[in-house]
C-alpha cells in the first residue's frame, strides 16, 4: 500500500513540475507579435493564436485532471484488494494452525467450547 500512495505521490510531483506553464499563467508569444504592424488583420491573427494557445493548455490541464482522478479510483480499487486479500489470508492461516494442531489440543477446544 505505500509502494501504491509514493508512486501515486510521485506521479503527481512529476506532473505538477511539468504543468508550471499553466500556474504561471504565461501566454507564450512569437517573436512576430512585437514585430508586428498594427493593422487590424496582425493583430486579430495575434489574437487567434493566444487564444488558441490558451485553449491547448486548457485541454491539457482537463486531461491532467481526469489522469488525477483515474489514478485515485486505482488506489481506492488496489486498497480495497488489499484488505480484502489480507483478510482471506489471515482467515485461512487460522484454519491452517487449526488443522495443524495436536489431536490433544483439538479435543481440549472442543471441549471447552462445549461447556461455555
Amino acid at each position: 500500500m505505500e509502494r501504491v500512495f509514493l508512486c501515486f505521490f510521485g506521479a503527481l510531483l512529476i506532473t505538477v513540475v511539468f504543468s508550471a506553464d499553466i500556474s504561471t499563467n504565461n501566454i507564450n508569444r512569437s517573436p512576430n507579435v512585437y514585430n508586428s504592424k498594427t493593422d487590424p488583420a496582425s493583430i486579430i491573427e495575434s489574437l487567434r493564436k493566444q487564444i488558441q494557445t490558451k485553449e491547448e493548455e486548457l485541454e491539457r490541464a482537463e486531461k491532467t485532471n481526469k489522469n488525477f482522478e483515474n489514478m485515485i479510483q486505482l488506489v481506492n480499487i488496489l486498497g480495497q484488494v488489499d484488505t480484502f486479500l489480507t483478510d482471506r489470508t489471515r482467515a485461512l492461516v487460522k484454519k491452517l494452525a487449526m488443522l495443524t494442531e495436536d489431536g490433544d489440543d483439538i479435543v481440549v477446544a472442543k471441549t471447552v467450547n462445549n461447556n461455555v
